[in-house]
């Protein structure tokens, strides 16, 4: 497949996801069930079947995932599994709140963008003659991308709430991006994403946007930033 036809299969991934979730959002708030654990979670189901149709049928690409970990990676999965068991019991109320939205958007987002997204702007630049346009181009698109989606979310908040968040996850797409490209295993940034979402919805449950601030969302952007580009650099 060429670079041309390539890019263009990628829009039209895009496109379909965008309208979707569009449509999503607008059904489940006809319903009045927007911040229903059920329907999200049936919702997210569908949305992620419809991506691995789209992967096969349109952008058709190989995304890397293994279970298969060596000593040192199991023992940091194992202890942040614990880790996220005590902060789980901690919140006993917001358990399995966190939980679903943790396993609903970690494993979506991360098989669109950094699997399908990533992946194709990765195979897209990777002629270029310069390591860091192969590397950092394809993780800074996707990732702005990824920030970018979370507009919709426009739908649940005002503008400046959820353009600090536009920016914070723009930032925590680029650590997601910087886990995939080194360790070459979507796995890594789902346990990673997973583990972010389910930390701020167990601590502050699914309404944990309303007390956010410019410059709280400005330091942990930096730290995001900062992070991915050590483990690109290590």
């Amino acid at each position: 497949m060429n670079s041309t036809k390539m890019a263009q299969r990628l829009l039209g991934v895009l496109f379909v996801e965008v309208i979707f979730e569009f449509l999503g959002i607008n059904i489940l708030k006809g319903i009045n069930e927007s911040n229903n654990l059920f329907f999200l979670f049936f919702d997210k189901c569908l949305f992620l079947i419809l991506l691995i149709i789209l992967n096969a049928k349109l952008t058709r690409q190989k995304i890397p995932f293994s279970l298969k970990l060596n000593k040192e990676q199991r023992n940091l999965v194992l202890t942040l599994i614990t880790a996220l068991i005590i902060i789980g019991v901690m919140n006993e109320k917001n358990f399995l709140a966190a939980f679903t939205i943790g396993l609903i958007a970690s494993t979506t987002e991360e098989y669109l963008f950094r699997g399908i997204i990533l992946v194709t702007l990765l195979r897209l630049f990777w002629r270029s003659t310069k390591q860091s346009t192969r590397i950092l181009f394809p993780a800074i698109i996707s990732s702005v991308l990824f920030g970018l989606e979370h507009f919709l979310n426009l739908y649940s908040q005002n503008f400046s709430l959820t353009t600090i968040q536009v920016c914070q996850t723009m930032a925590m797409g680029f650590l997601f991006a910087s886990l995939f490209i080194r360790t070459k295993n979507l796995l890594f940034p789902i346990i990673c994403h997973f583990g972010i979402d389910f930390v701020v919805t167990a601590f502050g449950g699914m309404q944990n946007t309303n007390n956010a601030s410019f410059g709280g969302a400005v330091s942990v952007a930096i730290l995001y930033i900062m992070i991915g580009f050590i483990i690109l650099r290590v």
